[in-house]
């Protein structure tokens, strides 16, 4: 059977900022980065956080672990379910947000497992019910068998919503020629098209790389 370790902690957040300019972006970054390494790193109950950017300097990803929803809650008192991101939405140049929370599933480990990644994949799917979860991670754990012992391939973990109707997959790779090859590997278009059955729309595809990595006070 494929090994599908859970190896995350109990609450996630992802907010993904576009900007109509690299250097809103690059600011975004340093915003962030100021934010988690001052005051987040010292909450109770933050674990990590890690920033990321897109190759052409226009979108800004924030991943960052809990330990449960009411340390992140605790952390935003006047916000709600408020972020560090969201809360620059508002600055001049920044086109969209969209913010993800929910806790993460089994997944699969790559044989570069704990290696720092040089290319990152955050893959954000809207599901048409709660059961598409199941069959989602269900067609994730199946391919596992090959994914596992792809070349470059660090890991893959799943995410899902707080309602089960989002579903954010985070998926790690040593560089990017481990990522072009596995994009080239004819078993990852059949597999888009059995999870597109079970999207109720086209889903959110980010293509980064690590800007920082923020670890608890």
């Amino acid at each position: 059977m494929t090994e599908v370790p859970a190896h995350e902690p109990g609450f996630v957040t992802f907010d993904t900022l576009t900007a109509e300019q690299p250097e809103t972006a690059d600011a975004l970054v340093d915003a962030i980065v100021a934010e988690a390494a001052g005051r987040l790193r010292h909450s109770p109950g933050f674990l990590s956080s890690r920033v990321h950017v897109s190759p052409d300097r226009r979108t800004v990803v924030h991943r960052a672990l809990w330990r449960g929803a009411a340390d992140h809650h605790a952390a935003f008192p006047d916000g709600g379910d408020a972020g560090v991101s969201t809360a620059l939405t508002n600055r001049p140049g920044v086109r969209t947000a969209t913010a993800f929370r929910g806790s993460p599933a089994p997944g699969i480990n790559g044989p570069q497992f704990g290696r720092q990644p040089g290319w990152v994949a955050v893959a954000t799917r809207h599901l048409r019910d709660r059961d598409s979860f199941d069959a989602l991670t269900g067609l994730l754990a199946s391919s596992g068998e090959w994914k596992r012992h792809h070349r470059g391939f660090i890991s893959a973990t799943p995410h899902i919503s707080r309602d089960g109707l989002t579903f954010v997959n985070y998926a790690m790779w040593e560089d990017a020629d481990s990522y072009r090859a596995w994009m080239a590997d004819p078993r990852i278009s059949e597999g888009q098209e059995e999870i597109a059955r079970l999207e109720s729309a086209p889903p959110e595809y980010v293509l980064c790389t690590v800007a920082a990595d923020i670890e608890a006070a």
